[in-house]
């Protein structure tokens, strides 16, 4: 399905975005007072590399849906639009196909800019990427 800009439908805290429903994003939690997510995402044999393991392009992704999702948990208004600035993303364990559990979280929040901070665990709870992202709130 696709849409234009003029036929999206509204961004209010149920609706996910294609990429999301791409990388098999399931909500597990959420904390709109401390700007939190948990969420798990599953990784089939179209996210893998040469190697076997998971793209890391598609761990960045994981990453900054989580960290946008935290910062739109905090917005006043639904449906407030935001953009990611910049996204950095560490590689620290092996990354296999399957689900993945992520959680994100806003670390400081001003009137236009906030910045948030995720994690990625595999199945056994390893750590196998972690990422930090800012991001520019409102038009």
């Amino acid at each position: 399905m696709s849409h234009s800009k003029t036929d999206m439908p509204p961004l209010d805290d149920d609706w996910e975005s294609p990429a999301a429903v791409t990388l098999g994003k399931k909500v597990l939690e959420t904390d709109r007072e401390r700007g939190y997510i948990r969420a798990s995402f599953v990784a089939g044999d179209g996210f893998v590399n040469r190697g076997g393991r998971i793209f890391g392009g598609f761990l960045s992704a994981m990453l900054d849906g989580l960290c946008g999702h935290a910062v739109r948990l905090t917005h006043e208004e639904p449906g407030t639009p935001q953009v990611t600035l910049e996204l950095k993303t560490s590689f620290v364990g092996r990354a296999d196909k399957g689900t993945l559990t992520g959680e994100g979280w806003v670390r400081h929040r001003g009137k236009s800019i906030a910045f948030a901070e995720a994690e990625l665990r595999d199945a056994a709870g390893e750590l196998v990427a972690k990422g930090s992202a800012t991001f520019k709130i409102g038009r």
